[in-house]
């Protein structure tokens, strides 16, 4: 089943790579102010770095979501 909504990758990948750019500096940024170690969970650590990039793939390998439903006749 698809949804009747088309959905513009590029710029969501490109808002997504966007707002990690942000955070990347927003961190470094802090980091500089705030020279001592920082004691984060590994599990914020792993759900920081990894749950992004599965939540772009799973959604890039998903068939048929933010295609246009028309895409039958579109390829004919």
């Amino acid at each position: 089943m698809t949804l009747p909504i088309t959905v513009n990758k590029p710029l969501v990948m490109t808002i997504c790579w966007g707002a990690a750019a942000a955070l990347s500096y927003a961190l470094r940024r802090w980091g500089e102010s705030h020279p001592e170690p920082l004691q984060a969970p590994s599990g914020v650590v792993l759900a920081v770095v990894f749950a992004p990039a599965l939540v772009l793939g799973m959604w890039l390998l998903i068939d048929g979501r933010g295609e246009s439903v028309d895409c039958d006749q579109e390829t004919h």
